[in-house]
C-alpha cells in the first residue's frame, strides 16, 4: 500500500517530492540539447564527406565501364595465349555493348554512354561493329576504344606489338 504524505507547504505538495513519487532534484534519463546538437552536426558533416562516393557520377560511370571493358580485353589476351588460338573480343557500338569471343553474353554499357571503336579495317564487320583480335604470341591487332559520357572521356588503347591494354583519361 502507498504512503501518502501529508502536505507541508503552502502548495499543499512536499517541496522533495512530487505526487508520483519521484524526486525533483534527480536528473532525468535523456539527451541534452547539447549532446543533440553535436550528434546533429557529425551526421551533417558526414553526409557531405560521404554523398560524393554513394551518388553515381558520370566521370566514376566511365570509369567503372571502362575497367570492366578493360577486363574483358586483357581476358580475350590471355585466352588467345592459354589456348594457343587466335580470339576476338567484339564491340557493337550501336548497341553499346561488347563480349569475349569465348562467351556468348554481351555486356551492356550504362545508358547514356558513347562508344567508340577504331581498328583494323578486316575486323570490322559493319559500320557499328568490329572486334580487335588477339593472337597465341600475345600480340593484338591493335585498337582503340573511346568510352564517353556528359563530357567525360576514357580511352582504352590496345597495343599491337604486346597486346597490352591500357586505359586513361580522355582531355577535350
Amino acid at each position: 500500500m502507498a504512503k501518502v504524505m501529508q502536505p507541508i507547504s503552502a502548495t499543499g505538495i512536499d517541496r522533495d517530492v512530487w505526487r508520483d513519487g519521484t524526486d525533483p532534484h534527480k536528473p532525468h534519463a535523456g539527451f541534452t540539447l547539447v549532446e543533440l546538437l553535436i550528434v546533429l552536426a557529425l551526421a551533417g558533416v558526414l553526409s557531405v564527406l560521404l554523398a560524393p562516393m554513394l551518388l553515381p557520377s558520370p566521370a566514376r560511370t566511365v570509369q567503372q565501364a571502362g575497367e570492366q571493358m578493360v577486363t574483358g580485353l586483357r581476358e580475350s589476351r590471355r585466352l588467345a595465349r592459354a589456348q594457343r588460338q587466335p580470339q576476338q573480343f567484339f564491340v557493337d557500338t550501336s548497341a553499346r555493348r561488347y563480349r569475349v569471343a569465348s562467351s556468348k553474353k554481351w555486356h551492356s554499357l550504362p545508358e547514356g554512354m558513347s562508344v567508340r571503336l577504331t581498328t583494323a579495317e578486316s575486323l570490322l564487320s559493319s559500320d557499328s561493329q568490329g572486334a580487335i583480335g588477339f593472337f597465341a604470341d600475345g600480340s593484338s591487332s591493335g585498337g582503340r576504344i573511346v568510352l564517353g559520357m556528359d563530357g567525360i572521356a576514357r580511352q582504352i588503347d590496345v597495343e599491337w606489338l604486346t597486346g597490352r591494354t591500357r586505359i586513361s583519361e580522355m582531355r577535350p
